[in-house]
């Protein structure tokens, strides 16, 4: 998670690849926790999370999530005053994704303390959630963005999966190793985009719910990031 103070003297962004996701899909298969995310367009990040730290990432991103909500409102407001008015999701969802590509996240990432470069974290910036991604967890580097408003609708799949995972590897006779590799080669088998993706909701119910959520925000209390949690980012930019 984010915020500003100090900047690192270089950036660990160097072969990862940046996806802003708009399309989601959650799993379970031999154990693990399974997330294909990426847009229609093609990209794509194959994820693998093994049962064992399921519990401390469900936990991390729901911090994540309500971290990230504390800007994202502003950013929403921010991108939709230059759209027409009645813009579609998608032309929205595209909107998006060029603003939070023309964000520093390179600077992000580098902020990374040394004594935490492992393969998996979770990063709050411009209002959504980075997840800082390698080997063994998926195929390649990658730095997937995701909309942490999504991540709250798809939340009852995602513990339902994380349930499923952790039945299946109490009942596996498969090395937990093994059965990772397994899991993350049948993501990357998977035809990409679906062939029946989700359909995308009217204008009417997506309006709805983003309502519905901005009420709730303003109804909670302000998150409030733990200190260790925040990175150093330097000198805001005016």
């Amino acid at each position: 998670m984010s915020k500003r103070r100090k900047p690192r003297p270089r950036s660990r962004a160097a072969g990862r690849r940046t996806i802003v996701v708009d399309l989601l899909q959650i799993s379970s298969s031999h154990g693990n926790l399974t997330l294909r995310a990426g847009r229609d367009t093609g990209q794509l990040a194959c994820i693998a999370l093994p049962a064992v730290v399921l519990p401390s990432f469900v936990s991390s991103l729901d911090h994540a999530r309500l971290d990230a909500e504390e800007e994202y409102w502003s950013v929403v407001r921010h991108v939709m005053a230059d759209q027409p008015s009645g813009t579609g999701a998608a032309d929205a969802s595209r909107a998006m994704e060029r603003y939070l590509l023309a964000q520093d996240w390179s600077k992000v990432l580098g902020a990374v303390p040394e004594d935490a470069a492992h393969s998996l974290a979770m990063l709050t910036y411009a209002g959504h959630i980075g997840f800082r991604l390698a080997p063994p967890y998926t195929t390649h580097q990658v730095l997937a963005i995701f909309d942490p408003l999504q991540l709250h609708r798809l939340r009852p799949a995602l513990l339902h999966h994380w349930s499923l995972a952790q039945q299946q590897a109490a009942g596996a006779s498969m090395h937990p190793r093994d059965a990772h590799t397994l899991a993350l080669q049948h993501l990357t088998q998977l035809p990409w985009p679906p062939p029946s993706p989700p359909a995308d909701p009217s204008h009417e119910d997506a309006g709805r719910y983003m309502q519905g959520r901005y009420e709730a925000f303003q109804r909670r209390a302000p998150y409030l990031r733990a200190e260790e949690n925040t990175l150093d980012l330097g000198p805001a930019v005016p």
